[in-house]
């Protein structure tokens, strides 16, 4: 999944890389772009229109022929020994702008290129000077009448000095004049052939076949003296023009070694040679250019959202190669220009800004983990290791530092922690969030190792199964993903006895990070149970029946003297009353208690009306304060009554006749929550604080000169209370004074809110 902060910087530079390559991809560098294409241009060798031939005006000619310029009939007789050789086409790139002194040599060089009507002539661009456009300067009339076309020989320099390209038609004012190579092509061109200078393309880049010496040439003056044989002419389109170093112009190509390797002459033919081949190489428009560098740019950006780093680097270099690749192609089979320099150096700037963002996202990600890292293992107070970190000024470096030293630490609290659960004496568990063990404990292993049952990688509850409990079998979805998981006590066949606690784990972000089971052996604990439960049993049975049995013999046996029959039944009695004394507490201590919302107040009043015919016996009052309030508490009701009988019993028993039990219930606020209360207080000897303090221990009982009716007690009933009142998450306290009485007082958790008294209600109305 992908995080939002990485996804919106994703958006931000596609958005930003989309605009600057499409602009780039508009207005290219030409100067890198050319580069590439010079390179594919000199690679792109072919065989030259073996039709050209070219005709230097070069040293030897001006050796033999005299200084340039030469006389015009010197002109017309070498137009008169092509034509007559059979030459099919003449293109003379010699301007003859002006006339010369001796007008006959004018007519002579016109008469012949008339004579010949194969012959096409140049014409050049001036400059007019101001905002006039420039001029055409060709051939004077009487020498260009008679040709078969003319053109204008305009050389197109690039941005850095080479000439790459030609344009069919030069604008010249609001026409447009052809240039000297599309009128010679249109004319000589065969019928059906296709025709570049037609097109809608201002410019056409000019396919080198090679360096100028691949066309065949010969020398002028050799021509002219005839040692050419006609057959090398016949039917070829005839080049005449300056060759001669210094002589005439000389022009830098993609395919010259230096700047001053191709003549004009050798450049038009060229030209022509890329014309009739129909191999001009076409450039690409804007919106070819843009689809293409976007296309490559998005494909890469896709692959920063779905790959990893380093595939993202391959991809990086094959969408580099993949652009050259393509540009190639498209020049050598294609013959069509669309240049990827500045889609691959952008690629490659993207790349690295995106790898640049990423490893900032990384540092500060990688910062902020180490720092949380180090305040987990080292907790506080933990003094940080200093270690050769200290010298380190690159950040990558400390960092790796500091990972190495929380890798330690961590492995460390690993190890600690393997060492604690294995140390563990119970069966203990660790499974995954899909339930599945991934550790268990010696004591686990010795425990279900038996079943033959792989523990790594196995069910929790099918390895829980193989103990075969008694009664019980789990599902394969067990345990549930819930926070509170009750103890479950199982029984083995073989008499052991286990409980199995689960404890659902979560990770930092509140997701299931898997289960801890632990299974304690309570064999032990199950048979003191069933012991204790024997003991009640013999209690509640054994011991009482005997004592039920003499007090009947004695009820129902008249001969028995009447001091003898009284102390026999007290003594029937009290062991009576000590087992279900006994029974009583025991029971209060491990029972569980059934807890639902019960009224304290209503169970004080029952409580009150259980001791009723003792307290009225020996003439005492019972006062009840603060019974119209209902006190709502979850408790068990009967475990809850017997607990006030048991304090109102024992008021009334230290109480002098005549004096006052008050029962005060009231609700007051505490740390945990509000509480309700309820106070017994007599008028009785009252207790020291070292009886008080000890009060409620099991078999403690307190004599007082002048009450013999409390002697009666077995010490068990103020035990009861306090393990009665604990059970129900409260507490019992013993205010008292020696001579002043005594005040018990139990306060439990207040349950629901507080209702007024009708009485007050019907005030407020």
């Amino acid at each position: 999944m992908i995080g939002g902060g990485r996804l919106l910087s994703w958006l931000l530079l596609a958005i930003v890389s989309s605009l600057v390559f499409a602009v780039f991809a508009v207005s290219p560098p030409k100067r890198v772009d050319d580069v590439l294409y010079d390179v594919l241009a000199r690679s792109n060798g072919r065989p030259p229109d073996s039709s050209i031939l070219i005709v230097d005006i070069d040293d030897r000619s001006l050796a033999e022929l005299g200084a340039w310029p030469w006389s015009r009939d010197v002109h017309g007789a070498m137009i008169d020994r092509l034509n007559n050789a059979g030459a099919k086409t003449i293109v003379y790139d010699v301007l003859f702008s002006q006339p010369s002194p001796d007008a006959a040599h004018d007519r002579a060089l016109g008469e012949a290129i008339a004579r010949s009507g194969k012959v096409y002539l140049p014409q050049f661009l001036q400059d007019a000077g101001g905002n006039a456009p420039p001029r055409i300067v060709g051939s004077t009339q009487e020498i260009a009448h008679g040709a078969a076309g003319v053109g204008l020989a305009h050389v197109r320099f690039d941005d850095d000095g080479v000439v790459r390209r030609m344009a069919p038609f030069e604008a010249n004012g609001p026409a447009l004049s052809p240039d000297l190579m599309t009128v010679v092509h249109r004319a000589t061109r065969e019928p059906g052939d296709r025709d570049p200078t037609r097109s809608l393309d201002q410019t056409l880049l000019i396919p080198f076949a090679g360096p100028p010496s691949i066309y065949r040439h010969v020398s002028f003056a050799s021509v002219l003296e005839g040692e050419v044989p006609p057959s090398l002419i016949a039917g070829r389109t005839v080049f005449v023009g300056l060759t001669a170093p210094g002589l005439g112009p000389a022009f830098p190509t993609p395919v010259t070694p230096d700047a001053a390797s191709m003549t004009g002459v050798q450049l038009q033919a060229s030209i022509l040679d890329g014309l009739r081949s129909g191999l001009m190489v076409k450039p690409a428009g804007p919106w070819g250019r843009v689809a293409f560098s976007l296309t490559l740019l998005w494909l890469l950006m896709v692959g920063f959202l779905v790959l990893p780093p380093r595939a993202n680097l391959v991809l990086t270099i094959g969408l580099c190669l993949l652009g050259l690749a393509y540009s190639a192609a498209m020049f050598w089979l294609g013959h069509f220009w669309l240049s990827p320099i500045t889609t691959v150096i952008g690629l490659k700037l993207v790349a690295l800004v995106w790898g640049w963002m990423q490893l900032g996202r990384v540092n500060d990600l990688l910062s902020r983990e180490l720092t949380r890292v180090r305040g987990i293992v080292r907790g506080r107070g933990a003094p940080a290791r200093e270690t050769a970190k200290e010298f380190e000024s690159d950040v990558v470096a400390r960092q790796a530092l500091d990972l190495g030293e929380a890798i330690t630490r961590i492995d460390d609290l690993r190890r600690f922690s393997a060492d604690a659960l294995f140390s563990l004496p119970d069966a203990t568990l660790v499974a995954d969030a899909r339930g599945r063990v991934i550790a268990a404990n010696a004591a686990a292993q010795a425990l279900l190792r038996p079943s033959q049952t792989a523990l790594h990688g196995a069910s929790l509850a099918d390895l829980i199964n193989t103990l075969e409990p008694l009664g019980r079998r789990f599902e394969l979805d067990w345990p549930q993903e819930t926070e509170r998981h009750e103890p479950i006590d199982l029984h083995l066949p073989d008499g052991r006895a286990y409980q199995l606690q689960t404890v659902f784990r979560t990770n930092e972000v509140g997701a299931g990070a898997g289960w801890i089971v632990r299974l304690a052996d309570i064999s032990i604990l199950t048979a003191a149970m069933r012991q204790r439960e024997q003991a009640l049993q013999l209690l509640t049975h054994d011991m009482r029946s005997p004592q039920t049995s003499i007090l009947a013999l004695l009820a129902t046996t008249p001969d028995v003297p009447p001091e003898l029959a009284e102390r026999m039944s007290a003594y029937a009695k009290r062991t009576l009353a000590l087992a279900d004394g006994f029974v009583q507490l025991a029971r209060a201590e491990v029972t569980p208690v059934s807890l639902e919302p019960v009224d304290l107040s209503d169970i004080a009043i029952e409580a009150i009306d259980e001791v009723w015919p003792q307290s009225a016996q020996r003439k005492i009052k019972i006062k009840q304060v603060g019974d119209d309030m209902p006190l709502m508490v979850l408790g068990d009701r009967s475990v809850l009554a017997r607990t006030l009988v048991n304090l109102l019993g024992n008021a009334v028993k230290y109480s002098p006749e005549g004096s006052t039990i008050t029962v005060t219930l009231s609700e007051e606020p505490s740390a945990t929550g509000p509480t309700a209360n309820v106070a017994i207080a007599d008028q009785g000897p009252g207790f020291s604080r070292e009886e008080a303090a000890t009060a409620f221990r099991p078999f403690e009982r307190f004599e007082r000169p002048g009450h013999d009716f409390a002697t009666n007690g077995v010490g068990l009933g103020l035990a009861f209370v306090h393990a009665a009142v604990a059970r129900h998450g409260g507490e019992v306290s013993c205010r008292s004074e020696p001579g002043v009485g005594a005040e018990f007082t139990v306060r439990l958790p207040r349950h629901g809110l507080s209702v007024e008294p009708a009485s007050a209600l019907g005030g407020r109305l």
